[in-house]
C-alpha cells in the first residue's frame, strides 16, 4: 500500500472548509454525516454554523474566481 487511497477527509480538505462558528449557513452548504458522508443542506439559510451539532462546510471557490490582493 504505498499509495494513500482516497478518504473523505482528503476529499474535504481539497474542496470544502468548514464554516467558521459566527458564518451564517446557506442553501448550498454541506452537513457532515458521519456514515454516509455529506448532505447538502436545504432548509433555511441565516443558521450560525455554531447552532449546528454536526459540522458544516462549504464549497472552496474556484482559484480564478478568488480576489487577488
Amino acid at each position: 500500500m504505498n499509495q494513500a487511497e482516497p478518504t473523505a477527509a482528503n476529499i474535504v480538505a481539497k474542496c470544502l472548509r468548514r464554516l467558521k462558528w459566527n458564518e451564517r449557513v446557506q442553501v448550498g452548504d454541506f452537513v457532515e454525516d458521519g456514515k454516509a458522508g455529506f448532505e447538502p443542506w436545504t432548509g433555511p439559510s441565516g443558521f450560525r454554523a455554531d447552532a449546528f451539532v454536526k459540522t458544516i462546510y462549504r464549497r472552496l471557490r474556484p482559484v480564478a474566481a478568488r480576489k487577488s490582493a
